[in-house]
């Protein structure tokens, strides 16, 4: 009777917590800076080689006139592309996720990949999809008749994985000719593993990266250079929190990273350290941690995603006793120099929450490799799950984790957003936004614009600030009443090969229009030369070129 009281009691403070930290829409709040360090200084002038300059940030910008910047939300599929199939049998077999595993476009394969597991803390699995939406489960030979990775010898009978991440190698000359592993076991502080293969289905270990507690994860940060690897921590009065290393060549260092966390506590390695700021201050409402947070090259960014854990009164006490899914929900944050990150004003993919019925309720997870891109989409995985309430506790007693329904009927979904669409500059009416100096090698100004019932065309100003001639705003042919994520601004005065290498700043005119991003392309056919995140089937590689 004791624990049923404290169980009603912990279920209605979890209903007045939801009443009090409904998701909230996105107000006029300053985007947060997720690092003490103040945030890059622009260069002078900035060079805009390097991919789609996006404006979710004033790094690029001098000037506004009559422009808002908006920040528009993913759209959710309403139901998940891979669910529990009969793949694992057995009652607990309630699950197919993804935490943070990986979702890849392979140009060699002509096919999307994707790495995942069955069970909570299970098996590792593979398969592959045309389309990303249709997915293949081949046999892998390693478990007669299964997709399976690894065998129970490597696994440990299904309970050797919390989370992990898979990542092509950036660093080589053929990126997918080398697939990176790192897995993190559950529980308290356990060796991170490293792992490699030729073919991303058969892997090999290659050692220990280092100590650090569950849900940990890595990723490439192409502004570095290096592999970074995202801890978890633990920090009264902060809870959950990260901490980070990073190293240039994906193999276990002399001395393995770790941190002072609980009795079984390794020490702190050292090898290629990038001095990180933990990021711990957050800004958000009351009972809020920072769970996870991953990243990957985007166009001329680092796009981060912070998986942000809305702490019920008695934490995961609260979810056993619900047999419901915690709450966590998705993020974005952007990086110029792979250190210091500015986030969204409010999180992009939000939990349903209990009582909702769907199936992404609750524990949002984002996948190595974040989004895949297409010519006009960007496509957001995610793991999420449903729960289930019939196995809470107190009605089957205490669980080990992988039986607790918290933890049941999770499955991989997706969201989508306009390409670049993470933020616009808005003018309603007339308005005028103008970079900084910058300098460029390219010959084509090109634009991703939405201005269905106005306009939006474009100047190139000398260092004084006064148009070039042949490049002013009268000898710009731009674009009246169309909706594009690739369109070149043309000018009398030619392509902008006269202006190679010449500090300018580019002042773009918007009446009743939105500009996402602008970029200088070497052809006609405008390639950014941006990276592409988890790529896809309109690019030939990790990069657009």
């Amino acid at each position: 009777m004791k624990f049923v009281v404290s169980a009603v009691a912990s279920l209605a403070a979890m209903a007045a917590f939801a009443s009090e930290t409904a998701p909230r829409t996105a107000g006029p709040r300053t985007p947060l800076t997720l690092a003490v360090s103040a945030a890059p200084a622009a260069p002078a002038p900035i060079n805009v080689d390097n991919g789609r300059q996006l404006f979710v940030d004033d790094f690029l910008i001098a000037a506004t006139n009559g422009v808002v910047r908006h920040w528009d939300e993913p759209v959710k599929a309403p139901s998940p592309v891979v669910r529990p199939t009969d793949e694992a049998a057995g009652r607990i077999a309630g699950c197919t996720v993804a935490t943070d595993g990986g979702l890849w476009w392979d140009p060699k394969l002509g096919k999307y990949r994707l790495w995942y597991e069955t069970d909570w803390a299970g098996n590792l699995r593979y398969a592959e999809s045309r389309d990303g939406l249709e997915w293949e489960r081949p046999d892998l030979g390693r478990v007669k008749g299964t997709n399976r990775v690894f065998g129970d010898d490597v696994e440990r009978l299904n309970r050797s994985l919390d989370s992990w991440s898979v990542w092509p190698d950036y660093a080589a000359a053929d990126p997918y000719a080398c697939w990176n592993l790192l897995v993190s076991a559950p529980g308290g502080i356990t060796p991170d593993t490293m792992w490699t293969s030729a073919d991303g289905r058969t892997f090999r270990k290659l050692g220990v990266a280092g100590y650090s507690g569950d849900r940990t994860t890595m990723h490439f940060d192409a502004i570095l250079g290096k592999w970074v690897f995202s801890l978890r921590d633990f920090r009264p009065p902060l809870g959950r929190s990260r901490r980070f290393h990073a190293q240039t060549a994906f193999r276990p260092a002399a001395k393995p990273y770790g941190f002072p966390y609980g009795k079984n506590a390794q020490p702190t390695g050292t090898v290629e350290a990038v001095k990180w700021t933990e990021l711990d201050a957050l800004g958000y409402g009351p009972r809020e941690s920072l769970y996870n947070f991953d990243a990957v090259p985007y166009e001329s960014l680092t796009l981060g995603v912070m998986e942000v854990l809305h702490n019920t009164p008695n934490d995961n006490f609260d979810s056993q006793c619900a047999g419901l899914p915690k709450q966590t929900s998705l993020r974005f944050a952007f990086s110029r120099d792979g250190r210091t990150f500015s986030a969204a004003p409010d999180s992009a993919l939000k939990p349903s929450g209990w009582g909702s019925g769907k199936w992404d309720t609750g524990y949002l997870s984002a996948m190595g490799g974040i989004c895949t891109v297409g010519e006009n989409t960007l496509r957001f995985y995610y793991s999420a799950l449903r729960g289930d309430a019939a196995l809470r506790r107190g009605k089957v007693g205490v669980q080990p984790m992988h039986r607790q329904g918290m933890y049941f009927n999770g499955s991989i979904g997706y969201a989508t957003l306009r390409r670049d669409g993470f933020a616009g500059l808005v003018a309603d009416g007339e308005g005028e936004v103008t970079t900084r100096p910058v300098v460029f090698s390219g010959t084509h100004l090109f634009v991703n614009a939405e201005c269905l019932f106005g306009e939006v065309e474009a100047e190139i100003l000398d260092g004084e600030g006064a148009p070039i001639p042949g490049f002013s705003a009268a000898d710009c042919r731009g674009l009246r009443f169309v909706d594009s994520t690739k369109r070149a601004l043309a000018f009398r005065g030619g392509d902008l090969s006269s202006l190679s290498g010449r500090a300018v700043s580019i002042r773009f005119r918007l009446r009743c229009a939105t500009l996402y991003s602008f970029w200088v392309s070497p052809s006609s056919r405008g390639e950014s030369r941006g990276f592409v995140a988890a790529g896809g089937p309109d690019y030939p590689g990790l990069r657009d070129l």
